[in-house]
């Protein structure tokens, strides 16, 4: 196939495309220079908006591609999850377990059996209506002492622990220690050692603390967190699932746009005002999940899904804008058109 072919599709299909592709090709290049392809790309994705003398409608268009980029990636990474590895578990576990608290007897308390925590266990039908409890978080999986209480110097033991650690194989960060503040002269009274280490898709948190009620005498509490990082293939996945989503947004607000740019006033009014309105509904909650996006793409436990507070807090913000959203498609799929030449399909 002709190259200029692939890449003058960003072009809305019309005589505008075959014109550019008649006289771009008439030297008898078949292919665009690298340089030429990212300005074809950007006056086509232009093009597809139509209303050459507005910019107000590349402001919608951007918005609405940022809010479908990241339900794409939304959906992508949910289902990116589900071929993650798990938590470790038999002789892996075991082998962990020995490493953290060697010569005890031991427990493992995974939160949840799902890939999320949320302490209502939903169905997929109640999430869907509903969505998640406040608390949803990603699943992780706890290991300890069967008695909890571990005898000695939680100091001492973090130290060895740490050695442990790095003698198979993990990387040990430093030991951070924890206890309450003195608020009149911001003194942190310890009572406690929080060490995390990394090995493959596992981060793990071993926390020591003197302060639980009934730790017996000369003992402490100790647990050790285990929280899977993100999978390489899962994040890949995510973006090529926000880039799907920002595409069909792009598309769909062009098809609208030049479907019902000379339409009568009624009509335009129809698919401007519930745009502007939904948008105003769902733009902090996309910015705010993009973001926790990016900072979770830079690694480490993920802690919540990206997409946390469009499904909690603001989840009724989101049902009742993706309703208004549908006003526009309707109004330009049943009266765009009517004032002017059919407008072309966004192929």
């Amino acid at each position: 196939m002709n190259g200029y072919r692939v890449v003058l599709r960003a072009y809305p299909k019309g005589p505008r495309r075959e014109e550019l592709f008649d006289t771009l090709t008439e030297s008898g290049r078949t292919r665009p220079a690298l340089r030429e392809i990212p300005n074809l790309l950007r006056h086509g994705m232009r093009a597809r908006l139509g209303r050459p003398a507005g910019r107000g409608i590349v402001v919608i268009a951007v918005l609405i591609a940022l809010s479908t980029g990241l339900l794409g990636a939304a959906v992508a990474s949910r289902l990116a999850w589900e071929t993650a590895p798990d938590f470790p578990h038999g002789a892996r576990l075991a082998a962990i377990q020995e490493t953290v608290f060697p010569g005890m007897r031991h427990r493992a308390e995974r939160d949840s059996d799902a890939l999320f925590l949320d302490i209502r266990e939903p169905s997929v039908t109640e999430v869907l209506l509903h969505g998640h409890d406040e608390d949803v978080a990603f699943a992780t999986l706890a290991i300890g002492p069967e008695d909890r209480f571990v005898r000695g110097d939680y100091r001492a033991w973090t130290e060895t622990t740490a050695a442990r650690l790095a003698a198979s194989g993990w990387d040990v960060g430093p030991t951070v220690p924890t206890g309450a503040t003195e608020i009149a002269t911001g003194r942190l009274m310890q009572d406690g050692t929080d060490l995390k280490a990394t090995r493959g898709g596992i981060t793990m948190t071993v926390e020591a603390l003197t302060s639980v009620v009934d730790t017996p005498p000369g003992s402490f509490e100790a647990t050790a967190t285990l929280e899977r990082r993100t999978p390489a293939h899962v994040s890949v996945l995510t973006w090529l699932g926000w880039l799907a989503g920002a595409l069909v947004g792009w598309l769909l607000t062009g098809w609208v746009s030049r479907r019902t740019e000379h339409a009568s006033a009624g009509v335009r009014s129809l698919t401007r005002e519930p745009a502007v309105v939904a948008l105003v509904l769902l733009t902090p909650l996309t910015l705010a999940g993009t973001l926790i996006l990016l900072v979770q793409t830079a690694g480490g436990p993920p802690g919540v899904p990206f997409w946390f507070y469009s499904v909690t807090y603001g989840y009724g913000l989101t049902r009742i804008a993706a309703l208004i959203s549908l006003v526009p498609v309707v109004a330009a799929a049943l009266c765009g058109g009517r004032d002017a030449a059919p407008a072309e399909a966004p192929s």
